[in-house]
Protein backbone atom coordinates (compact mmCIF):
# COMPACT_ATOMS: atom_id res chain seq x y z
CA UNK A 1 0.00 0.00 0.00
CA UNK A 2 1.26 3.54 -0.90
CA UNK A 3 1.63 6.63 0.80
CA UNK A 4 1.22 10.14 -0.64
CA UNK A 5 2.11 13.62 1.69
CA UNK A 6 0.00 17.16 1.30
CA UNK A 7 2.81 19.65 0.90
CA UNK A 8 1.19 22.79 -0.10
CA UNK A 9 -2.31 23.11 -1.43
CA UNK A 10 -3.11 26.79 -2.67
CA UNK A 11 -6.71 26.36 -3.41
CA UNK A 12 -9.29 24.12 -2.10
CA UNK A 13 -8.00 20.26 -2.68
CA UNK A 14 -10.59 17.91 -1.93
CA UNK A 15 -10.73 14.03 -2.22
CA UNK A 16 -13.75 13.01 -4.55
CA UNK A 17 -15.41 10.36 -6.02
CA UNK A 18 -18.46 10.31 -8.66
CA UNK A 19 -20.64 10.96 -5.38
CA UNK A 20 -23.85 9.64 -3.26
CA UNK A 21 -26.84 7.78 -4.37
CA UNK A 22 -30.07 7.00 -3.06
CA UNK A 23 -29.84 9.82 -0.35
CA UNK A 24 -31.26 12.87 -1.65
CA UNK A 25 -34.40 11.50 -0.20
CA UNK A 26 -32.74 11.87 2.91
CA UNK A 27 -31.96 15.88 2.31
CA UNK A 28 -28.26 14.44 1.14
CA UNK A 29 -27.03 16.08 -2.18
CA UNK A 30 -25.13 14.10 -4.54
CA UNK A 31 -21.13 15.83 -4.33
CA UNK A 32 -18.58 14.51 -5.77
CA UNK A 33 -16.84 15.22 -8.73
CA UNK A 34 -17.46 18.83 -10.59
CA UNK A 35 -16.33 17.72 -14.21
CA UNK A 36 -16.90 14.16 -14.16
CA UNK A 37 -15.72 13.19 -17.74
CA UNK A 38 -11.92 14.95 -16.88
CA UNK A 39 -12.40 12.91 -13.67
CA UNK A 40 -13.22 9.29 -15.02
CA UNK A 41 -10.43 9.95 -17.87
CA UNK A 42 -7.97 10.81 -14.64
CA UNK A 43 -8.77 7.05 -13.26
CA UNK A 44 -8.53 5.33 -16.65
CA UNK A 45 -5.17 6.78 -17.46
CA UNK A 46 -4.07 5.04 -14.32
CA UNK A 47 -5.81 1.81 -14.39
CA UNK A 48 -8.44 2.68 -11.99
CA UNK A 49 -12.13 2.31 -12.38
CA UNK A 50 -14.67 5.02 -13.06
CA UNK A 51 -15.87 5.75 -9.72
CA UNK A 52 -12.13 6.05 -7.48
CA UNK A 53 -11.46 8.20 -5.37
CA UNK A 54 -8.92 10.56 -6.64
CA UNK A 55 -7.79 14.34 -5.83
CA UNK A 56 -9.98 17.40 -7.15
CA UNK A 57 -8.38 20.91 -7.36
CA UNK A 58 -9.58 24.47 -8.01
CA UNK A 59 -7.36 26.44 -10.01
CA UNK A 60 -4.17 26.10 -8.47
CA UNK A 61 -2.78 22.36 -7.67
CA UNK A 62 -0.77 21.15 -4.78
CA UNK A 63 2.38 19.94 -4.27
CA UNK A 64 2.68 16.23 -3.39
CA UNK A 65 5.62 13.90 -1.96
CA UNK A 66 5.35 10.24 -2.70
CA UNK A 67 6.49 7.99 0.00
CA UNK A 68 6.45 4.86 -2.06
CA UNK A 69 6.47 4.16 -5.79
CA UNK A 70 2.68 5.10 -7.58
CA UNK A 71 1.75 5.71 -10.95
CA UNK A 72 -0.29 8.93 -11.09
CA UNK A 73 -2.09 10.94 -13.88
CA UNK A 74 -3.19 14.68 -14.26
CA UNK A 75 -6.02 16.31 -15.96
CA UNK A 76 -6.72 19.85 -17.05
CA UNK A 77 -4.84 22.34 -18.93
CA UNK A 78 -1.97 23.05 -16.74
CA UNK A 79 1.58 22.59 -15.99
CA UNK A 80 2.91 20.15 -13.54
CA UNK A 81 6.71 19.23 -12.89
CA UNK A 82 8.07 15.77 -11.46
CA UNK A 83 11.22 16.62 -9.78
CA UNK A 84 11.34 19.88 -11.10
CA UNK A 85 11.05 18.33 -14.56
CA UNK A 86 8.32 19.18 -16.72
CA UNK A 87 5.76 16.37 -17.72
CA UNK A 88 2.43 16.43 -18.76
CA UNK A 89 -1.37 16.47 -18.18
CA UNK A 90 -3.72 13.54 -19.75
CA UNK A 91 -0.85 11.02 -19.60
CA UNK A 92 0.40 9.12 -16.55
CA UNK A 93 4.08 8.52 -15.09
CA UNK A 94 5.73 6.59 -12.54
CA UNK A 95 6.64 8.21 -9.60
CA UNK A 96 9.24 6.92 -7.20
CA UNK A 97 9.31 7.16 -2.95
CA UNK A 98 10.61 10.63 -2.23
CA UNK A 99 9.44 12.22 -5.55
CA UNK A 100 8.02 15.49 -5.55
CA UNK A 101 4.87 16.48 -7.68
CA UNK A 102 3.99 20.34 -8.13
CA UNK A 103 0.95 21.08 -10.42
CA UNK A 104 0.59 24.89 -11.44
CA UNK A 105 -2.06 26.80 -11.91
CA UNK A 106 -5.08 25.83 -14.67
CA UNK A 107 -4.39 27.89 -17.90
CA UNK A 108 -8.51 27.41 -18.18
CA UNK A 109 -11.02 26.23 -16.45
CA UNK A 110 -11.63 25.51 -12.52
CA UNK A 111 -10.90 22.12 -11.83
CA UNK A 112 -7.90 19.60 -12.45
CA UNK A 113 -8.01 16.29 -11.18
CA UNK A 114 -4.83 13.90 -9.81
CA UNK A 115 -5.69 10.60 -9.91
CA UNK A 116 -3.52 7.37 -8.03
CA UNK A 117 -2.83 3.78 -9.30
CA UNK A 118 -5.67 1.95 -6.59
CA UNK A 119 -6.94 5.06 -5.67
CA UNK A 120 -6.96 6.88 -2.40
CA UNK A 121 -7.61 5.01 1.17
CA UNK A 122 -10.61 7.01 2.76
CA UNK A 123 -13.57 6.40 5.11
CA UNK A 124 -16.47 6.07 3.61
CA UNK A 125 -19.75 8.08 4.63
CA UNK A 126 -23.16 7.15 2.94
CA UNK A 127 -21.45 4.66 0.80
CA UNK A 128 -18.97 7.71 -0.68
CA UNK A 129 -15.50 9.12 -0.20
CA UNK A 130 -16.99 12.82 -1.43
CA UNK A 131 -15.70 15.94 0.11
CA UNK A 132 -19.11 17.29 1.42
CA UNK A 133 -17.85 20.56 3.57
CA UNK A 134 -21.32 21.97 4.89
CA UNK A 135 -21.90 18.62 6.37
CA UNK A 136 -18.36 17.72 7.44
CA UNK A 137 -18.48 14.86 5.07
CA UNK A 138 -14.55 14.99 4.73
CA UNK A 139 -12.75 18.50 4.85
CA UNK A 140 -10.29 20.27 2.51
CA UNK A 141 -6.80 18.69 2.33
CA UNK A 142 -4.05 20.44 4.03
CA UNK A 143 -0.22 20.61 4.22
CA UNK A 144 0.83 17.49 6.27
CA UNK A 145 -1.85 15.61 5.31
CA UNK A 146 -1.44 11.92 4.12
CA UNK A 147 -2.88 10.24 2.12
CA UNK A 148 -2.99 6.18 1.58
CA UNK A 149 -3.06 4.42 -1.59
CA UNK A 150 -5.17 1.43 -2.55
CA UNK A 151 -3.04 -1.50 -3.89
CA UNK A 152 -2.49 -1.37 -7.61
CA UNK A 153 -1.75 -4.81 -8.45
CA UNK A 154 -1.57 -5.55 -12.65
CA UNK A 155 -2.91 -2.19 -12.92
CA UNK A 156 -1.52 1.33 -12.86
CA UNK A 157 1.13 1.48 -15.82
CA UNK A 158 2.82 4.57 -16.51
CA UNK A 159 2.92 6.08 -20.17
CA UNK A 160 -0.54 5.70 -21.11
CA UNK A 161 -2.09 8.84 -22.94
CA UNK A 162 -4.88 10.67 -24.31
CA UNK A 163 -4.14 11.66 -28.09
CA UNK A 164 -4.45 15.78 -28.01
CA UNK A 165 -8.05 15.04 -30.54
CA UNK A 166 -9.62 13.44 -27.79
CA UNK A 167 -8.89 15.69 -24.80
CA UNK A 168 -12.61 17.65 -23.47
CA UNK A 169 -12.36 21.24 -24.76
CA UNK A 170 -15.87 22.92 -23.72
CA UNK A 171 -17.50 25.96 -25.28
CA UNK A 172 -19.69 28.44 -24.38
CA UNK A 173 -23.07 26.68 -25.18
CA UNK A 174 -24.95 24.68 -22.47
CA UNK A 175 -28.04 22.43 -23.71
CA UNK A 176 -30.99 22.68 -21.53
CA UNK A 177 -34.28 20.69 -21.08
CA UNK A 178 -36.80 23.40 -20.05
CA UNK A 179 -39.03 23.13 -17.51
CA UNK A 180 -40.63 22.04 -15.18
CA UNK A 181 -41.75 25.24 -14.10
CA UNK A 182 -42.36 26.90 -17.54
CA UNK A 183 -45.91 28.60 -16.37
CA UNK A 184 -44.03 30.78 -13.93
CA UNK A 185 -42.06 32.27 -16.73
CA UNK A 186 -43.52 35.06 -19.51
CA UNK A 187 -42.93 33.54 -22.92
CA UNK A 188 -40.35 36.93 -23.35
CA UNK A 189 -38.87 35.80 -20.20
CA UNK A 190 -37.78 32.21 -21.71
CA UNK A 191 -36.83 33.62 -24.96
CA UNK A 192 -34.84 36.16 -22.70
CA UNK A 193 -33.26 33.27 -21.44
CA UNK A 194 -32.51 31.15 -24.77
CA UNK A 195 -31.29 33.93 -26.89
CA UNK A 196 -28.88 36.17 -24.09
CA UNK A 197 -25.43 35.81 -22.96
CA UNK A 198 -24.99 35.69 -18.89
CA UNK A 199 -21.97 35.70 -17.18
CA UNK A 200 -20.57 33.69 -14.06
CA UNK A 201 -19.88 35.61 -11.19
CA UNK A 202 -18.08 35.79 -8.32
CA UNK A 203 -20.56 34.29 -6.40
CA UNK A 204 -20.65 31.01 -7.53
CA UNK A 205 -19.38 27.85 -5.86
CA UNK A 206 -19.68 23.54 -6.00
CA UNK A 207 -23.18 24.82 -4.55
CA UNK A 208 -24.40 26.33 -7.89
CA UNK A 209 -22.99 28.84 -10.28
CA UNK A 210 -24.67 32.57 -9.89
CA UNK A 211 -25.40 34.01 -13.60
CA UNK A 212 -25.49 37.75 -14.82
CA UNK A 213 -27.35 38.78 -17.63
CA UNK A 214 -30.62 40.43 -19.04
CA UNK A 215 -33.07 39.51 -16.30
CA UNK A 216 -35.81 36.80 -16.89
CA UNK A 217 -39.23 37.86 -16.62
CA UNK A 218 -41.81 35.75 -14.23
CA UNK A 219 -45.38 35.62 -15.28
CA UNK A 220 -47.91 36.43 -12.71
CA UNK A 221 -47.19 33.35 -10.73
CA UNK A 222 -43.70 34.55 -9.49
CA UNK A 223 -40.75 33.46 -8.55
CA UNK A 224 -41.43 30.91 -5.56
CA UNK A 225 -43.37 27.81 -5.53
CA UNK A 226 -44.27 25.03 -3.53
CA UNK A 227 -40.59 23.61 -2.48
CA UNK A 228 -39.88 20.42 -4.88
CA UNK A 229 -37.06 18.61 -5.34
CA UNK A 230 -34.09 20.17 -7.19
CA UNK A 231 -32.60 17.91 -10.32
CA UNK A 232 -28.94 17.99 -10.81
CA UNK A 233 -28.43 20.89 -13.37
CA UNK A 234 -31.70 22.33 -12.74
CA UNK A 235 -32.00 26.20 -13.36
CA UNK A 236 -33.36 28.14 -10.57
CA UNK A 237 -34.98 32.03 -11.19
CA UNK A 238 -35.27 34.09 -7.99
CA UNK A 239 -37.20 36.75 -7.91
CA UNK A 240 -34.13 39.13 -9.25
CA UNK A 241 -34.69 37.44 -12.54
CA UNK A 242 -31.01 36.06 -12.63
CA UNK A 243 -30.13 32.53 -13.30
CA UNK A 244 -28.64 30.17 -10.56
CA UNK A 245 -27.23 26.60 -12.25
CA UNK A 246 -27.73 24.27 -9.19
CA UNK A 247 -24.43 21.99 -9.19
CA UNK A 248 -22.47 19.24 -7.46
CA UNK A 249 -23.43 20.01 -3.85
CA UNK A 250 -26.62 21.72 -4.46
CA UNK A 251 -29.35 21.44 -1.62
CA UNK A 252 -32.11 18.68 -2.53
CA UNK A 253 -35.39 20.79 -2.73
CA UNK A 254 -35.79 24.71 -3.54
CA UNK A 255 -38.67 27.23 -3.74
CA UNK A 256 -37.96 29.26 -6.52
CA UNK A 257 -39.00 28.47 -9.97
CA UNK A 258 -36.78 26.19 -12.25
CA UNK A 259 -36.44 27.27 -15.81
CA UNK A 260 -34.70 24.37 -17.96
CA UNK A 261 -32.16 21.44 -16.57
CA UNK A 262 -28.46 21.36 -18.08
CA UNK A 263 -28.01 18.50 -20.28
CA UNK A 264 -26.08 16.00 -18.13
CA UNK A 265 -23.44 15.82 -20.99
CA UNK A 266 -23.08 19.59 -20.89
CA UNK A 267 -22.54 19.52 -16.65
CA UNK A 268 -18.41 20.07 -17.44
CA UNK A 269 -19.05 22.46 -19.84
CA UNK A 270 -20.39 25.17 -17.26
CA UNK A 271 -18.34 23.52 -14.31
CA UNK A 272 -15.39 24.55 -15.71
CA UNK A 273 -16.44 28.10 -16.30
CA UNK A 274 -14.34 30.62 -14.22
CA UNK A 275 -16.31 34.11 -12.83
CA UNK A 276 -16.52 36.60 -15.75
CA UNK A 277 -16.89 33.91 -18.21
CA UNK A 278 -19.67 33.91 -20.32
CA UNK A 279 -22.32 31.02 -21.49
CA UNK A 280 -25.81 30.68 -23.59
CA UNK A 281 -28.25 28.60 -23.19
CA UNK A 282 -29.81 26.61 -25.88
CA UNK A 283 -32.98 24.02 -25.99
CA UNK A 284 -32.63 20.70 -27.05
CA UNK A 285 -35.68 17.64 -25.69
CA UNK A 286 -35.71 15.30 -23.73
CA UNK A 287 -34.77 12.62 -26.29
CA UNK A 288 -32.09 14.02 -27.56
CA UNK A 289 -30.49 14.99 -24.56
CA UNK A 290 -30.72 10.88 -23.64
CA UNK A 291 -28.92 9.56 -27.02
CA UNK A 292 -26.20 12.64 -26.15
CA UNK A 293 -25.82 11.12 -23.05
CA UNK A 294 -25.60 7.44 -24.55
CA UNK A 295 -22.99 8.88 -27.41
CA UNK A 296 -20.77 10.05 -24.67
CA UNK A 297 -21.01 7.12 -22.30
CA UNK A 298 -20.48 4.56 -25.98
CA UNK A 299 -17.17 7.24 -26.04
CA UNK A 300 -16.42 6.60 -21.83
CA UNK A 301 -16.29 3.17 -22.30
CA UNK A 302 -14.47 2.68 -25.59
CA UNK A 303 -11.47 5.59 -24.24
CA UNK A 304 -11.62 2.97 -20.59
CA UNK A 305 -11.25 -0.83 -22.54
CA UNK A 306 -8.49 1.42 -25.00
CA UNK A 307 -6.43 2.77 -21.71
CA UNK A 308 -6.57 -0.29 -19.78
CA UNK A 309 -4.78 -2.23 -22.74
CA UNK A 310 -8.32 -3.79 -23.72
CA UNK A 311 -8.92 -2.27 -26.60
CA UNK A 312 -6.92 -0.06 -29.52
CA UNK A 313 -6.64 3.90 -29.09
CA UNK A 314 -6.19 4.23 -32.73
CA UNK A 315 -9.42 1.91 -33.66
CA UNK A 316 -11.46 5.05 -31.98
CA UNK A 317 -13.06 7.43 -34.48
CA UNK A 318 -14.07 10.27 -33.70
CA UNK A 319 -17.19 12.50 -34.07
CA UNK A 320 -18.22 15.65 -33.37
CA UNK A 321 -21.39 17.00 -31.41
CA UNK A 322 -21.85 20.45 -31.51
CA UNK A 323 -18.42 21.00 -30.18
CA UNK A 324 -17.99 18.43 -27.68
CA UNK A 325 -15.73 15.15 -29.06
CA UNK A 326 -17.23 11.95 -28.73
CA UNK A 327 -15.31 8.69 -29.82
CA UNK A 328 -16.48 5.12 -30.57
CA UNK A 329 -15.15 1.93 -31.32
CA UNK A 330 -14.80 1.10 -35.22
CA UNK A 331 -15.39 -2.56 -35.12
Amino acid sequence: MGMIEILSAPSPLLIQDLGRRGYLKYGVPRSGVMDEVSARLANYLVGNPDDAPLLEFTLSGPTIRFHSSSVFAITGDVDAYLNDVKIEPWRSYWAKSGDVLKVGTLKSGMYGYIAFAGGIECQKILGSCATYSRAKFGRPLKPGDKLKLGYAILTGKAGKFLPEELVPRYGNDVRVTLGPNLENFTKHGIETFLTAEYVVTQESDRMGYRLDGPKIEHSEKGADIVTEPIPLGSIQVPANGKPIVMLADSQTTGGYAKIGVVSRVDLPTIAQKRPGEKVRFREIGVKESQELLRARERTMKALRKALIGEGNLFRIKLKNFEGLIFAYIDE
